[in-house]
């Protein structure tokens, strides 16, 4: 863990402009920390300058997750209240204040024009993002807890929380706690036909987040729905994204999460046999392709789809 110094003037940063202090942390962290760079690659960085976003964890869009999502997917009040019973051994812990920090990790240039030449699996670069990228993003939420915890506030990552499931079929393909809704409820994006999330550093992109009881100010959300920067639901005329797919997983009528399963457990498991190339890693390939090559994988296609 990264030390961080805790002193008067640390501490007047935070409470004077909480939001702006926890912004210089994740962007310090992304900009110094060694675990945001590819080994393999001269030790480029992995992802570059972040986006971070915040929302009132009371927010009635979280209910509607529950819809959304999956039934069993946790408002940021329900992880919270979770989370500090089992800490404090309190059956019903006081919080009077819950917000959620929520980061977007744009990926390298390179990384992305090495995807993009690419028309049945992931460059090598793609897959080392993937999951020295996952790593990355577990340090990350790790850090931005301990630096709040140094001052008395209460944090939790919830993807790494014990509580945290992912639910297969039968059942609905999903989590219980998806950091692109958490993104969607800071502003920091919307949808897109291939459920990617386009941001305005584009959809390539990872995500990640952290639950607070320290008292922030929410980020606006400027567009009108969830699906507002997609070019195709705005014209009718993209659908790059299903061109690029691989194994037809993608069409008009959205993403099919079975037929994408299948591309990256079987269809591209000779690249992580070395098929492909040594240095592959990771539980699969990685993918991708429908985030690179596309109008959308650097910035937001649809003209004025932000609210003015």
């Amino acid at each position: 863990m990264i030390s961080f110094p805790v002193d008067n003037r640390t501490r007047n940063r935070l409470e004077s402009n909480p939001n702006r202090f926890i912004e210089d942390v994740i962007k310090k962290f992304v900009r110094t920390s060694p675990f945001n760079q590819l080994e393999a690659f001269g030790n480029d960085l992995i992802f570059e300058t972040p986006l971070i976003g915040f929302a009132d964890g009371n927010d009635a869009l979280f209910t509607d997750y529950k819809q959304v999502v999956h039934k069993q997917h946790f408002t940021p009040r329900e992880i919270l209240t979770k989370y500090l019973a089992e800490k404090l051994k309190e059956e019903s812990p006081e919080i009077k204040s819950v917000n959620v920090i929520s980061f977007v990790l744009p990926i390298n240039r390179k990384t992305k024009t090495s995807n993009a030449r690419e028309m049945e699996g992931p460059s090598l670069r793609w897959n080392n993002t993937r999951w020295q990228g996952q790593n990355f993003i577990i340090e990350l939420s790790r850090h931005l807890v301990f630096v709040l915890e140094q001052f008395g506030v209460h944090a939790l990552a919830p993807e790494l929380s014990p509580c945290y499931k992912i639910f297969t079929p039968p059942d609905n393909l999903a989590s219980s706690w998806s950091q692109r809704h958490m993104a969607y409820a800071a502003g920091l994006g919307t949808f897109s036909l291939n459920d990617g999330f386009i941001t305005p550093k584009g959809m390539a992109m990872r995500c990640g987040s952290v639950v607070t009881d320290l008292a922030l100010t929410p980020s606006p959300r400027p567009y009108e729905h969830h699906l507002a920067n997609c070019l195709f639901y705005a014209t009718g005329k993209c659908g790059a994204c299903i061109r690029r797919c691989p194994g037809d997983a993608l069409s008009e009528k959205g993403h099919d999460k079975a037929r994408c399963l299948h591309i990256l457990f079987d269809k591209q498991k000779p690249w992580m046999e070395g098929a492909h190339g040594p240095g592959y890693m990771g539980l699969y390939a990685g993918c991708g392709l429908c985030q690179t090559g596309v109008p959308c994988e650097s910035r937001i296609p649809v003209s004025g789809s932000q609210k003015r």
